[in-house]
């Protein structure tokens, strides 16, 4: 079995663990990843899994997020947890003192180093500093583009920023100097085309995969935006993203971007937005462990391959965006995604309620945060204050309980979606307080967030 350590944040050995039932590891090329273990709670160094440690899996990292014991015939242990990116969910972005956005103007890689810089590593309030946290040398490397945020959730943001560039991220331990070490990633181009590197082609004809699932789907795609400014009804400014597509070809949506103050920055927005609802084209494939391609070295995570099953007349050259390796005593597998996949419910959820925040004054000369509806009609019939404003709210639940007390303060019995810390949806027994409180109830304790609507 793969030998396992756990540590704890300041780089202490607890315990070492080589005997357990399964390890399950999921590496993610733009979001943090995840793993789970189960074990026999008989087995040695058990009590060293607590919640908040970290466990360690070669040069994997990951902290404890999730524990249950169950009693049966024997008593086993399944901990769960996320990959040390995870840390970027516990802060968000905050703009700059005197700036409605933290903007900014630059290569991809300097945006997202200097997001956590400012959030993580030096912020100006030092409660919210990540202790042993350190940001990698800046290469300049991906596009340039615009982009801003504020007050939105920074592993959020990285991931938008890593989908449009390409760019991948994580948060490495660095033993010799006690950091972590957060760093942008550049996968290498080992397309079967190129010349520079020796090509990877996964097919069955090379011996290389054993079972492969195509997904190819246009299922919540969109190809061209309208991306509206600032402005209201026929003085609203808007901006055609994607022209050039007709007919049935042509799948058109909506962007608000009235939070952006220049009209320059309109089209950059639309193009990040359409990234995020691109179609989906994947393969699924379980690789042979004995493949003549060693894993982490012939190729990893965010490297772009070639993929093939002539079979299927299928031919794609795609990232390799997802890797989740299994350990069990009958042996060790490898299951890879490569290209998109399509989005899970949460990230569904999450799109929907990801609207520009924009600030009004209301007549006392007071800050009110508002939304305006998509469906606000532009043609100067009616405005965003003549639109009733659907009020959301997002609760994290950042120590693990089976019992979550959510204040909202909607003034309303809303709905609510549950996740886990792994992204997974939960269903819990809900009882309403009062219109401004709910308690949600689970039959274990988690981490993780509400979306009330």
């Amino acid at each position: 079995m793969h030998p396992i350590r756990i540590i704890d944040v300041d780089f202490n050995l607890i315990a070492e663990i080589d005997d357990y039932e399964s390890m399950t590891w999921t590496r993610r090329w733009h979001k943090p990843g995840e793993f789970e273990l189960h074990i026999n709670a008989a087995k040695q160094n058990t009590g060293a899994l607590l919640k908040g440690r970290l466990l360690l899996a070669g040069d994997k990292a990951g902290i404890i997020l999730h524990r249950e014991l169950k009693q049966g015939t024997t008593e086993q242990i399944m901990v769960k947890g996320a990959t040390l990116a995870s840390i970027m969910s516990r802060r968000i972005t905050v703009p700059p003192d005197g700036y409605a956005y933290d903007r900014v103007n630059a290569n991809a890689e300097t945006i997202m180093k200097g997001y956590v810089t400012r959030n993580c590593v030096a912020p100006v309030d030092s409660d919210r500093t990540i202790p042993n946290l350190v940001v990698a040398p800046d290469q300049s490397r991906g596009d340039k583009i615009v982009y801003q945020t504020r007050y939105k959730q920074l592993d959020e943001e990285l991931g938008k920023l890593s989908l449009v560039s390409g760019l991948g991220w994580d948060v490495l331990l660095n033993w010799q100097d006690k950091t972590w070490v957060f760093d942008v990633l550049e996968g290498r181009d080992l397309t079967a085309g190129q010349t520079a590197n020796p090509p990877v082609i996964f097919s069955a004809e090379f011996d290389a995969v054993q079972e492969q699932v195509f997904i190819e789907s246009d299922i919540g795609h969109k190809n061209a935006a309208y991306v509206g400014g600032q402005g209201e009804g026929v003085e609203r400014e808007i901006v055609e993203v994607g022209s050039g597509l007709s007919g049935l070809d042509r799948l058109e949506t909506f962007v608000d971007a009235r939070d952006l103050e220049q009209t320059a920055d309109l089209p950059e927005r639309g193009l990040q937005k359409l990234a995020e609802v691109a179609p989906v084209l994947t393969f699924d494939t379980e690789i042979l462990t004995e493949s003549p391609y060693k894993y982490g070295t012939d190729w990893d995570l965010g490297d772009i391959v070639t993929v093939q099953n002539r079979k299927w007349g299928v031919t794609l050259d795609s990232r390799v965006t997802e890797v989740t390796e299994v350990y069990e005593p009958a042996g060790f597998r490898l299951q890879a995604t490569f290209g998109s996949s399509i989005p899970t419910l949460p990230e569904k959820i999450k799109q929907e309620l990801d609207r520009p925040l924009v600030e009004r004054m209301d007549p006392a000369g007071l800050d009110i945060p508002t939304k305006t509806s998509e469906l606000e009609n532009d043609m100067g019939y009616i405005t965003s204050a003549d639109i009733p404003q659907a009020a959301t709210y997002t609760h994290s639940q950042i120590t693990p309980a089976d019992t979550w007390t959510i204040n909202h303060a909607l003034g309303k019995y809303p709905s609510a979606a549950i996740v886990d810390s792994a992204g997974s949806v939960v269903l819990g027994n809900t009882r309403y307080i009062s219109d401004n409180q709910i308690e949600i109830t689970f039959t274990a304790a988690f981490a993780g967030k509400a979306y009330l609507n």
